[in-house]
């Protein structure tokens, strides 16, 4: 069922589109501002989403990339749509009452759907939909599945590190998250398990996922391969900061782990390059 716009069309649609987004804005404001503000709040304070900031720009620039395609599409409004944005309020009620900012994020999401599918189409909808979808990285998870997964890469960080660092010649004995060194001890807190720099490098990965050519399984697998080159890059951080533990001072590892932070991402990224050149699909010999 869509929506009857012929009479609309012989009227001028200048000021009436202008007054519809207008009150669609002001709904928006009013539902989700709370929202909106617990979220800068939590990218500003929080080192694990402080990539979310960019999350929605980098969206915007997806969906300007891809303007030409996208004026060639039929606009068809469709009531159908009305259905997410209904359930995109439900979730917002819920997360709100049962303080679980989680759902509120989500609800964010279903509701740029249900508005692009219920102003613009299913047509339209379709092509934005890795756009609108990438914007799920700029959202917050529940504070038990972080910690979770920050003690599970942790555990895996500190194991390929200290095997890393002893076959460079460090001597070490770990108890837990903390490496006695010769110079004195290096405790592997939850900063250093790695999630921030994986966050932000699945973020990057799934941005080369849509941008690779080759069809579904390079780009999945670029995706996937983002997980591995992130853990790969922090274990080499901490080992980095046992070795100059080992052979300087725990004194002037802290000051590497200071400075390491922007390396990792840095490294990370060459990975993910060297993965997607490796993914990209080769030009057939022309055959004689």
């Amino acid at each position: 069922m869509t929506l009857d716009t012929t009479a609309l069309e012989r009227r001028p649609l200048g000021l009436l589109v202008w007054v519809q987004a207008g009150l669609v804005a002001a709904l928006l404001v009013a539902v989700y501002h709370r929202t909106a503000a617990t979220l800068w709040m939590t990218w500003t304070t929080n080192d694990n989403y402080s990539h979310g900031p960019l999350v929605p720009l980098v969206s915007a620039w997806l969906a300007w990339m891809d303007r030409e395609r996208l004026r060639r599409l039929p606009v068809a409004a469709d009531n159908r749509g009305l259905v997410l944005v209904a359930l995109a309020c439900g979730l917002q009620v819920f997360g709100m009452r049962g303080d679980v900012f989680a759902l509120e994020g989500y609800s964010w999401l279903a509701m740029a759907y249900g508005l692009s599918w219920a102003f613009l189409g299913a047509a339209w909808t379709r092509a934005l939909a890795f756009p609108i979808g990438f914007m799920a990285f700029m959202l917050t998870f529940p504070p038990f599945v972080m910690n979770q997964l920050s003690f599970a890469l942790k555990e895996i960080t500190v194991r390929i590190s200290a095997w890393l660092a002893e076959g460079l010649g460090v001597t070490l004995q770990r108890s837990g998250m903390i490496i006695y060194l010769l110079t004195g001890e290096l405790r592997i807190e939850n900063p250093c398990s790695g999630l921030r720099s994986l966050l932000t490098l699945l973020a990057t990965g799934a941005v080369f996922a849509y941008l690779q050519p080759g069809g579904v399984v390079p780009r999945v697998a670029l995706l996937l391969g983002a997980v591995p080159v992130a853990m790969i890059a922090n274990a080499l951080r901490i080992a980095g900061l046992m070795v100059v533990g080992h052979f300087h001072s725990v004194e002037k590892a802290t000051r590497f782990h200071d400075l390491s932070g922007y390396a990792v991402y840095a490294i990370a990224l060459c990975g993910l390059f060297g993965l997607r050149a490796v993914l990209l699909p080769r030009a057939r010999e022309p055959q004689s």
